[in-house]
C-alpha cells in the first residue's frame, strides 16, 4: 500500500494516473509549501495560505498571527486579480494564493509541493512570475525572477530544475532544457511590459541571448536536440524548444535594443532566421512536435501564437488541429499525439489552450476550457496537474504552472492586452541588418 507521504515521489507520465497526491498546500513553518494530504478536511484561513486550525491539525504548518492574516488578506484585496467578478473569481483567487504558497521566502518558486516536484523549473517559475506581474505584484514577480537569474549557468543557460535552497544544485542529472532560456527571458520582457522594470535582469538577458545563439545549429538555424516540457530525451529538435528560443531572441532584442544594439541586432537576425526555419521545416508537416514530423502534433504550437508571438493563420489552423488530435474523452487534452496515455488530461496543456483561445479572440473555447478546469479543482480549491478518465483531480495539486496560465487566460478574457513580441524580422529587414553587420 502506498502511504500518503510517499505520494508524488515518482513520475507517471506514460500510464493513467488515478491517485491524487495532495488536496493543496499551506504555508509551512519554514515559509515553504506544506502538502495537505489527499482526502483531508484541512482548510486554509480564507484569503490566505495559512492553515485554518479549526479544520484540523497538520504537523509543521505555520501558525498565523491575527496580524499576519490581516496583512495577507489586505495584500490579496489590493491585487489586480484577473477574472474578478466573473464565474472564475474563486479559481483565480486560489491560484494566486497557491503561487504565493509555492514560493519560498528566498524567491524559489517550486512547481508543486510534493517531493518529486518541489524544485524550481525556469519554465514554471517564468510563468508564475508573469502571472504575478499581471496581477500587479511586480515586487513578487521580480523576487521570483531574481532566484531564476541567480541559478543561471556560466554559459547563460539553465539546468532543467534546481533545488529551492539557493545552492544552485540540481536534484538529478537530467541536464539542460533549452526552453528555459526562452521562458526566463520572456518573463523578464513580459514583466517589464506590464509595468515592472527589467533593468536589473539585463545581465541575465545578455547571457541568455548568448546561450540562445549558441544553441542554434549554424547549418539549419534550428536548436540542437534538447528536452522540452515533455521532460524526455529526444534525438532531434522539437517545436517545444524551437518556439521558446524564438521567443527568447525576440524578447532579448527588445530589452537590449537601447543598451546593447549590436547584441540586439544579432538577436534580431537570429530570430528572423529561426522563424523562417520553423515555418519551412516544422510548418511543412503542420507544425508537428518533432522536426522529422514523426509523432504528430502537440501543444507547443501555442508557443507561436499570442501572447508569445503574432497571430498567423497557418499556425492558428495547426493549433486547432493539435487540440482536436490530442483531445481525450473526459473533455481535456493530453500533451501530444504520441503521448501513450489516451485517457488522462493534463491541465497545463488545457490551460495553455485556454490562454491561446482567449488571446486570439475565441472566447467561447476559452470559457469552455476554463469552466472545465474550474469544475475539476480539489476540495481545497487547487488546480491539479492531471484529471482522470472519470473527471477526478489527480497527481499533484496545486501545479503552479497551471494556476499561472489560468490567470493569464483570465487576464486576456478581461480585455487586458497581454504583450506580444512583434515579428519585425522580415526577409528585407534581415538583409538590411546583414549588410550593416
Amino acid at each position: 500500500m502506498t502511504l500518503p507521504q510517499e505520494l508524488g515521489t515518482r513520475g507517471t507520465a506514460w500510464t493513467p494516473e488515478t491517485r491524487l497526491y495532495s488536496e493543496g498546500v499551506v504555508v509551512g513553518t519554514g515559509g515553504g509549501p506544506l502538502v495537505v494530504p489527499p482526502g483531508s478536511d484541512i482548510r486554509r484561513v480564507p484569503g490566505t495560505g495559512f492553515l485554518d486550525v479549526t479544520s484540523g491539525s497538520l504537523p509543521s504548518a505555520a501558525m498565523a498571527t491575527p496580524e499576519q492574516v490581516e496583512s495577507n488578506r489586505e495584500r490579496l484585496s489590493m491585487a489586480e486579480i484577473p477574472g474578478a467578478g466573473s464565474p472564475y473569481a474563486g479559481m483565480a483567487r486560489e491560484a494566486l494564493i497557491d503561487i504565493d504558497v509555492l514560493t519560498f521566502p528566498n524567491g524559489a518558486a517550486v512547481a508543486a509541493g510534493s517531493p518529486y516536484w518541489r524544485y524550481v523549473w525556469p519554465r514554471d517559475a517564468g510563468f508564475m512570475a508573469v502571472a504575478l506581474a499581471v496581477a500587479g505584484r511586480h515586487a513578487e514577480a521580480a523576487h521570483v525572477l531574481r532566484y531564476v537569474a541567480s541559478m543561471q549557468e556560466d554559459d547563460g543557460g539553465w539546468e532543467a530544475r534546481y533545488l529551492p535552497d539557493g545552492s544552485g544544485d540540481v536534484p538529478d542529472n537530467r541536464g539542460r532544457q533549452l526552453d528555459g532560456i526562452g521562458w526566463s527571458l520572456w518573463a523578464a520582457w513580459a514583466c517589464d511590459r506590464t509595468g515592472g522594470a527589467a533593468d536589473a535582469f539585463l545581465p541575465m538577458v545578455r547571457a541568455g541571448i548568448t546561450a540562445a545563439l549558441d544553441s542554434l545549429d549554424p547549418r539549419t538555424r534550428l536548436p540542437w536536440a534538447s528536452q522540452d516540457f515533455w521532460e524526455m530525451d529526444v534525438d532531434e529538435a522539437t517545436l517545444g524548444t524551437a518556439a521558446p528560443l524564438l521567443l527568447a531572441l525576440r524578447c532579448g532584442r527588445d530589452l537590449l535594443r537601447n543598451d546593447e544594439p549590436e547584441l540586439a541586432g544579432r538577436a534580431a537576425r537570429a530570430a528572423g532566421e529561426l522563424a523562417g526555419a520553423i515555418r519551412d521545416r516544422f510548418g511543412a508537416h503542420g507544425y508537428s512536435r518533432r522536426l522529422s514530423g514523426h509523432g504528430g502534433r502537440d501543444a507547443s504550437v501555442a508557443f507561436l501564437l499570442p501572447p508569445f508571438g503574432p497571430e498567423e493563420p497557418a499556425v492558428l489552423d495547426a493549433w486547432r488541429a493539435a487540440m482536436s488530435a490530442t483531445a481525450v474523452p473526459n473533455g481535456g487534452v493530453r500533451p501530444g499525439e504520441e503521448w501513450s496515455d489516451h485517457s488522462t488530461a493534463w491541465t497545463p496543456q488545457v490551460s495553455l489552450y485556454a490562454l491561446t483561445a482567449a488571446a486570439t479572440g475565441d472566447r467561447v473555447l476559452a470559457h469552455r476550457l476554463l469552466s472545465w478546469l474550474d469544475l475539476r479543482r480539489t476540495a481545497l480549491g487547487s488546480l491539479p496537474e492531471k484529471v482522470t478518465a472519470d473527471g477526478r483531480p489527480a497527481a499533484v495539486a496545486p501545479l503552479g504552472l497551471t494556476g499561472a496560465t489560468v490567470l493569464l487566460a483570465l487576464a486576456a478574457l478581461d480585455g487586458r492586452a497581454l504583450p506580444v513580441p512583434r515579428d519585425d524580422t522580415s526577409a528585407a529587414t534581415i538583409r538590411m541588418q546583414t549588410q550593416h553587420r
